[in-house]
C-alpha cells in the first residue's frame, strides 16, 4: 500500500511538472520568445526546465548547459565577492573609494563630489552616478542623497577591488565563487568552452564583445550554475551571519531618481547591498533583473522558504513574462518587482484580454474591439506604451501587417504622440513602404525636434532604402 501511494505521488508530481513546462511554452509563444532556461528550487527539490531554441532562427535547443548573458545578474555575484572581501578586512564599505583608488579615468577631475562615494553607496545604488555615462560618468545628484540604478558605480568598484587584490575580476570570481560553488559554466569573459554552449554562437563579433570583464554586466552563465550561487547566497555560505543579514536589510528605499513609480509599489520594494528586496504577503524576497538588449534574465529567492526561481532567455520581451512565470512555478502572490522595473504591460490583464480577442478576430479590428471592451469595462483604457509594446512584439515576430494595424490604432488614440508616429514609420519600413515610412518619421520629428531616433531612420532609408 505504501509503495502504491509513493508511485501515485510520483506520477502526480510528473504530471504537475509536465503541465508547468507546457504552460511555460504557452506563456512565451505569443511574445515570440524562442526559448528559455529555468530552474526552480523548493527546499530540497530542484526543477530544471529547458524549452525551445537558443535564439530566433536557431535549430539548437536550449539545454541545461546552454550559456546565456546574465546581464545585470552579474552585479549580484560581484556584490557577494565584495562582501567576502569585506569579511576579511580587504575593503571597508564606508571608506571613500578614492582612498583606495586615487584618480579614476571615468571621473571629471574638476568634480570634487566623487570623493564621497563608498562601496556601500555602489552596492545600494546611491552613488549619484548614471547607469552609463558618455565621456565622463557625470554625477546626476550628490552622492548618497537618493537612489538611482548605476552600472558605472559597479565598474568603478570593480577597478578598486582589482587594485586592492592584484587580481582580475574573473580571477576573483573563480576563486571566491565559481570554483567553490561548482559553477563550471560561468565566467565574466569568453572561454573556448562557450564555442559550443553559447546561446548567441561564437562569431568573431560575439567573441570580441565578451572579452571585456564587467562586474555590472558581462557574466556568462546558465540557470543551473546561477541557482547554485543563489542557494549559497540564501544559505549564507562563505559569509559571516551579520554580513549576510546586512546584504538583505534595506539600505536604500529604491525611490528611483527621475522615475515615476506608484507609491504603493514603492512601499514594497527596496534595495539591500547588491540585491533588490521585496516584501509581500508571504514575507521578504531578494531579487534582481538583467537586461542586455536581447538577453533578459530574472531571479527571485525567499530565505525562509528556501524557494528560488531563476531564468534566462534570448529575447527583447523576456521580462514581460516574469509575473506569469512566477505564478506558474511558485505559489500565487503579489509580485512587486515586475511592477517596479516597468517591463511588463502596465495593464497586464486588460492587455492580455485585448490581445486574445485581436488574435481571434483580426488586428485590423482593434478600434472596434476597443469600443466593445470599453462598453463592458468602464476602466478599460490601454496605456500608449502597452499598445506600442504589442506592436513591436508583432513586428519582431515578422507579423508586419498586424503590427502596422496596432500602431495605427495607437496613433488614432494619441494623434499628437511623436512616439506613435515613429512606430508607424517603423512598420511601414518593415513592409517596404519607404515613402510612407519617411512621412511618418518626419511627422514624429515635427512633434519632437529632439527625436534623433526618427532622424536616424530617415537617413538610413534615404541612403540604402532599408533600416
Amino acid at each position: 500500500m505504501k509503495r502504491t501511494l509513493t508511485i501515485i505521488t510520483l506520477l502526480l508530481v510528473c504530471i504537475q511538472v509536465l503541465a508547468q513546462e507546457q504552460k511555460l511554452r504557452e506563456i512565451i509563444k505569443p511574445y515570440g520568445i524562442p526559448g528559455m532556461q529555468l530552474v526552480c528550487v523548493k527546499g530540497d527539490k530542484v526543477q530544471n526546465v529547458n524549452v525551445g531554441f537558443r535564439s530566433k532562427g536557431s535549430d539548437k535547443k536550449v539545454t541545461s548547459n546552454t550559456v546565456f548573458e546574465a546581464a545585470s545578474l552579474s552585479k549580484c555575484v560581484f556584490s557577494y565577492i565584495v562582501m567576502r572581501l569585506y569579511d576579511r578586512g580587504v575593503i571597508d564599505l564606508d571608506t571613500p573609494l578614492t582612498h583606495y583608488m586615487g584618480s579614476y579615468e571615468r571621473f571629471d577631475p574638476k568634480e570634487p563630489r566623487y570623493a564621497k562615494i563608498t562601496a556601500r553607496m555602489v552596492l545600494r545604488h546611491t552613488t549619484g552616478l548614471p547607469n552609463w555615462g558618455d565621456k565622463y560618468a557625470e554625477l546626476i545628484f550628490t552622492p548618497d542623497s537618493t537612489f538611482s540604478y548605476s552600472g558605472e558605480g559597479f565598474q568603478y568598484l570593480q577597478h578598486v577591488v582589482e587594485k586592492l587584490t592584484g587580481k582580475t575580476l574573473n580571477e576573483l570570481a573563480q576563486q571566491e565563487v565559481f570554483t567553490p560553488l561548482g559553477m563550471a559554466n560561468s565566467s565574466y569573459e569568453w572561454t573556448e568552452k562557450f564555442d559550443t554552449l553559447a546561446a548567441f554562437g561564437n562569431s568573431p563579433d560575439a567573441v570580441n564583445r565578451h572579452k571585456k570583464q564587467m562586474a555590472a554586466a558581462s557574466l556568462l552563465t546558465c540557470a543551473h550554475d546561477y541557482a547554485f550561487f543563489l542557494q549559497a547566497l540564501i544559505d549564507g555560505v562563505g559569509l559571516k551571519p551579520e554580513t549576510q543579514k546586512m546584504m538583505f536589510t534595506t539600505q536604500s528605499n529604491a525611490d528611483w531618481f527621475r522615475h515615476t513609480i506608484d507609491p504603493e509599489i514603492k512601499r514594497h520594494v527596496s534595495w539591500g547591498l547588491g540585491v533588490g528586496l521585496q516584501e509581500n504577503e508571504t514575507g521578504k524576497w531578494i531579487w534582481h533583473w538583467g537586461d542586455n538588449g536581447d538577453f533578459k534574465a530574472f531571479y527571485i529567492a525567499n530565505l525562509e522558504k528556501k524557494e528560488i526561481l531563476v531564468y534566462f532567455t534570448h529575447s527583447n520581451w523576456g521580462l514581460h513574462v516574469t509575473a506569469d512565470i512566477l505564478d506558474t512555478f511558485l505559489p500565487r502572490q503579489t509580485w512587486w518587482p515586475p511592477l517596479w522595473n516597468g517591463y511588463q504591460f502596465h495593464e497586464l490583464k486588460r492587455m492580455k484580454a485585448f490581445w486574445a480577442i485581436l488574435d481571434k478576430r483580426g488586428y485590423d479590428r482593434a478600434t472596434e474591439i476597443d469600443k466593445e471592451m470599453r462598453r463592458e469595462d468602464s476602466g478599460f483604457n490601454l496605456p500608449e506604451d502597452d499598445v506600442n509594446d504589442l506592436g513591436f512584439i508583432l513586428l519582431e515576430d515578422g507579423r508586419n501587417k498586424e503590427a502596422l494595424a496596432i500602431f495605427q490604432y495607437n496613433l488614432s488614440a494619441h494623434p499628437n504622440s511623436d512616439n506613435a508616429y515613429d512606430s508607424v514609420g517603423q512598420a511601414y519600413a518593415a513592409l517596404g513602404e519607404k515613402k510612407l515610412a519617411i512621412q511618418n518619421f518626419e511627422r514624429s520629428i515635427e512633434l519632437n525636434p529632439k527625436n534623433t531616433w526618427s532622424a536616424d531612420r530617415i537617413k538610413k532609408l534615404q541612403e540604402n532604402g532599408k533600416l
